[in-house]
């Protein structure tokens, strides 16, 4: 899987208020490696910062390190509640110029992977509300304060956008009721129920219909332009790097080359490898994902190891001993016996 990337000023964001709010200590950030100061040189300096993307793996560093604090169980309330207007990105510019509730919520979906690609949003109709419901990319790893931090924000950015009047019908939660539960009263002004089926926000349709005081038609155009293609731009990325992984998985047996790929994909090699850095991989990671996937799935079935390293282009068994080896730390034979994800 190759990392996804996110807005930078959501990661950066969240290391502010998460020092703010004493849920971590400068001290730990510096020692996993995402100080401000990291997270700033990873950006490109001829972007301006609201148009900046950094690798998702960063935010949910972030969020571990959170939900790892005792002492601030509700960390994801806490966040969802702030709100800083100098904070605000691209895609929550245009938000704020939007004509109404409605037109906002219809932007924020058509253009949630501007923020996080792996936060997924889907809306539906029933009994006079509007249902919003709220997943993320399986296995990725958020923890639940980030799925409290993006129903309480929702509610929070339209009560800037529309006036404290706004409010949800109901909310609910797919996880069992947190011992910190009396935070969510005061974040959402509705009903809150637990162990559903969902996370989801019901949104009467009175709510979609209340103007954006700060609208502003003129600076709609101009945003809605710049987030058409910073989202292409997003696409774009990610059909590359499925590209690549394709291309090197159509032809492992004889070692894909890199002159193959910038030939097939018209692009030079630095541009190519320039684009993959961009999005968080490279061609040797991806070859190594390929790689090993393939090898695993193999293994368990029984393949004779000179097969799967003639499949995978190893110039020998041995290498393809080291290889397994180095990818899940242990030999293929292990792995045949133990029939289980390493």
């Amino acid at each position: 899987m190759s990392p996804t990337r996110v807005s930078a000023l959501a990661v950066l964001d969240l290391h502010d208020l998460l020092l703010q709010l004493g849920a971590i200590e400068a001290a730990q950030l510096q020692a996993v490696g995402l100080s401000r100061d990291r997270l700033l040189a990873s950006c490109d300096p001829a972007l301006p910062l609201q148009e900046q993307r950094l690798d998702e793996r960063q935010l949910l560093g972030l969020w571990q390190l959170a939900a790892g604090n005792p002492a601030l169980p509700h960390i994801g309330v806490l966040i969802g509640q702030a709100f800083n207007p100098e904070k605000r990105g691209l895609l929550a510019s245009l938000l704020f110029q939007c004509a109404s509730v409605g037109e906002a919520l219809s932007t924020f979906l058509q253009h949630g992977a501007l923020m996080n690609p792996s936060e997924h949003w889907t809306s539906r109709d029933t009994d006079g509300c509007l249902c919003l419901e709220l997943a993320f990319a399986a296995g990725r790893g958020y923890p639940q304060a980030a799925v409290e931090r993006s129903l309480v924000a929702l509610v929070r950015w339209g009560r800037e956008l529309a006036g404290e009047g706004f409010a949800p019908e109901r909310v609910e939660f797919a996880g069992p009721r947190p011992a910190y539960a009396e935070y969510f009263a005061e974040a959402f002004g509705a009903e809150v129920q637990f162990g559903c089926a969902a996370n989801r926000l019901y949104l009467a349709h009175g709510q979609l219909a209340r103007p954006i005081r700060s609208s502003n038609p003129y600076l709609k155009t101009l945003l809605a332009e710049r987030a058409r293609t910073a989202l292409e731009q997003v696409k774009a990325e990610t059909d590359l790097v499925e590209r690549v992984r394709l291309m090197i998985r159509a032809d492992l047996a004889g070692g894909p080359g890199i002159e193959f790929l910038c030939e097939a994909l018209h692009l030079s090699r630095p541009t190519l490898y320039r684009r993959l850095r961009e999005q968080g991989t490279s061609f040797t990671e991806l070859l190594e994902q390929e790689r090993s996937q393939l090898a695993l799935q193999r293994v368990r079935q029984g393949d004779p190891l000179q097969a799967i390293s003639e499949a995978l282009g190893f110039k020998d068994v041995s290498t393809f001993h080291r290889a397994f080896r180095r990818w899940f730390g242990h030999s293929p034979g292990a792995a045949r016996q133990g029939g289980s994800a390493p």
